[in-house]
């Protein structure tokens, strides 16, 4: 008897978390820099979705957009300066933004449209890495590494569910995306951004699967 009633258990969770969930691969064009305030990129998305993305770092402590100068010795200085990489052939200095190194975390929103598959905005936080390479392997960034548009930006992000509209209405994920081109340009000139990624899309679990699973182990007490 016990069998069975477990067996009814595990089949009532099985269908709750059977329902609409996926994995979402994507590419967008957009812009952006750390150089303007708020310090935000955007754009369109090329395959994959349809519609607009972003994503914003909380620069509410860093100095002012209109004085380019301490801007960027801030950013440099809080982000970058102390973590240089000198592994040989890969020398460089990685910038961690997210919200242990930011006031918060930086955010992220994606508003999808039809025919992707997907209706409504969903967004959330992250963690944003950039890698700015030392080419003269030297640890001295000069204005010709400053300026190359060859270096890596990367992030990994967690979906809120509470943001969630649409088909991303009560929906769970987190995903990850990476570009490359970014530099130290400043207005009005921005940084031209290609960025490719995934996310996973997953009912976020209900008071019914918790409440569930509790019962099915009370049964093996």
């Amino acid at each position: 008897m016990r069998k069975i009633i477990i067996a009814a258990f595990v089949l009532v969770l099985t269908l709750a978390l059977s329902q609409t969930a996926g994995a979402i691969t994507f590419m967008g064009n957009g812009s952006g820099s750390l150089m303007t305030s708020p310090a935000t990129y955007s754009g369109t998305f090329i395959s994959g979705l349809t519609g607009t993305w972003s994503f914003t770092i909380d620069d509410s402590m860093w100095p002012a957009a209109s004085d380019s100068t301490a801007r960027f010795d801030y950013i440099w200085s809080t982000y970058f300066a102390g973590n240089y990489d000198n592994t040989v052939g890969a020398e460089g200095w990685w910038g961690t933004f997210d919200g242990n190194t930011t006031p918060s975390a930086p955010q992220f929103r994606f508003t999808t449209t039809a025919p992707s598959g997907w209706n409504g905005l969903v967004g959330g936080g992250m963690s944003i890495q950039i890698l700015i390479r030392d080419w003269y392997a030297d640890g001295i960034l000069d204005q010709a590494e400053k300026h190359r548009r060859n270096h890596q930006l990367s992030s990994t992000y967690s979906v809120n569910p509470t943001l969630g509209t649409g088909d991303y209405d009560n929906m769970c994920g987190n995903g990850s995306l990476s570009a490359g081109n970014f530099n130290f340009k400043n207005p009005p000139t921005l940084d031209s951004l290609t960025p490719n990624g995934q996310f996973t899309m997953y009912n976020c679990p209900s008071p019914v699967e918790t409440e569930t699973w509790g019962a099915i182990k009370a049964l093996y007490r």
